[in-house]
């Protein structure tokens, strides 16, 4: 959530186009992880190019699902939409009997500028990267957590988030009168939204141990704004993007920290001019819009450069592109993730179970079928020194 300010109506390439050519992002190697390939997995390199030779463990049906919930104003009607079709997409992971475990987290970050522990965010329960906990007691949902009905309400209780609702009431009560500043941070968690840096978190610090080691991680951000699109949409100073921001520092973070690990973004974002239009107009008092979204920019690429999918905010029913999601998800639970695209001379090698096929695309190894649980998989291959 963004407070109004004078807005600039652009396309998404034009956006695009202007966040490439003004961005400071450097996407440069991190030299803690800076293996082969920044892959995390030992190597040698020769004359240009990179020897890989290890052993990982396929996920054999494991997933591991982060959803990043922006918790900030405005996100109330958004957060019902994904709470109302949760079941859908737990019941198609089931049917497939994947092994799942799901979280939540908000986009809330406390190295945000003016934006410390206090009430509102459960004095920083709810901030960086913390796992929201669910009504049952647990910081995962997962298939033994109860029944499909159960984990429903769980879900829907956990993801409409009461201190959106909260800043929501104050805003619409108080814009505009004196206080309002200090009665705002007193009311909301951070309109500086940050799901990239909060996925980030997660993966670094593994709350409650909810990453295995073993299973596909898949991560969807839901939110209206961008990852501190206050930087590259208003210009403001002090929003610019911190390196755990950056969807390439997250590919790292999951390949050095868990080297093989498949990992797949998912983004439910403002993608259209008419959607623009929609969250710019959801609060409007005395004919001045007082919270705005953005194009999802950050996230999209986020979503891109995994293989993920790309859903509108805006939709009237989340049931079709979670569906989409979740038949991606599923598609990747028989896959292995490479340390480059299309790698020369790959020799694959599978211990204790025959009739396994495979085949490439991009950075994904993908089975003709899923793996069992704890099976180990040999790769050699080779790739263009980076």
């Amino acid at each position: 959530m963004t407070l109004s300010r004078a807005l600039k109506i652009l396309t998404l390439p034009a956006l695009l186009s202007i966040y490439v050519g003004c961005s400071p992002v450097n996407f440069a190697k991190d030299n803690e992880v800076n293996y082969c390939q920044n892959f995390g997995q030992n190597c040698i390199t020769q004359n240009g190019r990179d020897y890989f030779d290890y052993t990982v463990t396929a996920a054999g049906g494991l997933v591991d699902i982060l959803i990043v919930d922006d918790n900030s104003a405005s996100m109330s009607f958004e957060q019902t939409h994904l709470a109302d079709r949760l079941s859908g997409f737990v019941q198609n992971l089931e049917n497939q009997h994947a092994d799942y475990r799901i979280a939540i987290t908000t986009t809330d970050i406390s190295a945000s500028a003016n934006n410390p522990p206090r009430a509102i965010n459960q004095n920083g329960a709810l901030q960086d990267g913390n796992l929201i906990q669910f009504p049952n007691g647990e910081y995962f949902l997962t298939n033994n957590s109860g029944t499909i009905d159960q984990k429903d309400q769980w879900f829907k209780s956990t993801v409409q988030r009461p201190e959106t609702a909260t800043c929501e009431s104050f805003i619409r009560s108080h814009y505009g009168q004196s206080g309002y500043d200090a009665g705002y941070l007193a009311n909301c968690p951070s309109g500086d939204e940050r799901g990239v840096y909060a996925a980030n978190l997660v993966v670094k610090n593994n709350p409650n141990g909810f990453i295995r080691s073993n299973a596909h991680l898949a991560i969807i951000f839901l939110s209206d704004e961008d990852e501190r699109s206050q930087a590259y949409y208003y210009n403001t100073p002090g929003f610019e993007l911190d390196n755990l921001d950056q969807p390439a520092t997250l590919v790292s973070n999951v390949s050095s920290l868990y080297p093989g690990k498949l990992l797949s973004a998912h983004s439910i974002i403002t993608t259209t001019q008419a959607c623009l239009n929609t969250q710019n107009s959801q609060m409007v008092i005395n004919g001045v819009s007082v919270v705005s979204g953005s194009y999802g920019l950050i996230y999209n690429q986020a979503s891109t450069s995994t293989q993920g999918i790309v859903g509108d905010i805006c939709a009237s029913d989340y049931t079709g592109q979670l569906g989409q999601i979740s038949t991606n998800i599923l598609n990747r639970i028989s896959s292995l993730s490479l340390a480059c695209n299309n790698p020369s001379d790959l020799v694959v090698s599978i211990s204790g179970q025959s009739g396994v096929t495979y085949s490439v695309s991009g950075k994904e190894l993908k089975f003709n079928v899923q793996l069992s649980p704890g099976t180990a998989v040999e790769l050699k291959y080779s790739c263009e020194t980076l």
